[in-house]
């Protein structure tokens, strides 16, 4: 379920990263908003916005960014592997989540990533 992850509006409000230098607050968020899914879900698949080794096929087939939007694996071509956002809407979310991204743009963007299948032990 993706209500119980830490978001980063949640991770904006974190003390450590209020204090963090304006410019690099944005990252810092991101990397906070990590550390706490990873704290609160240690049987989830979480990845930070330095991760930047695709899981590849074998990895999941869907996962639910900073916003808790859901992004899906792309698996035929022409964006085979490739990652696209899933209820995209031009109104409410920036061009770039309406194309198909590899996964480092994906997790340099819009981390923290987590497996939204759960898997919770």
């Amino acid at each position: 379920m993706t209500a119980e992850l830490t978001s980063l509006a949640d991770a904006y409000r974190l003390e450590r990263v209020r204090e963090t230098r304006a410019d690099a607050r944005d990252f810092m968020a991101q990397v906070a908003g990590y550390e706490e899914r990873v704290r609160m879900h240690p049987g989830r698949r979480h990845w930070s916005p330095l991760d930047q080794n695709d899981p590849g096929e074998e990895g999941p087939s869907e996962v639910v960014d900073g916003d808790l939007d859901l992004w899906r694996r792309v698996k035929s071509a022409p964006n085979r592997g490739m990652w696209r956002m899933q209820d995209f809407s031009p109104g409410q979310h920036e061009a770039r989540a309406g194309e198909a991204l590899p996964w480092q743009h994906l997790a340099h963007h819009y981390a923290p990533l987590t497996d939204a299948a759960g898997g919770e032990n």
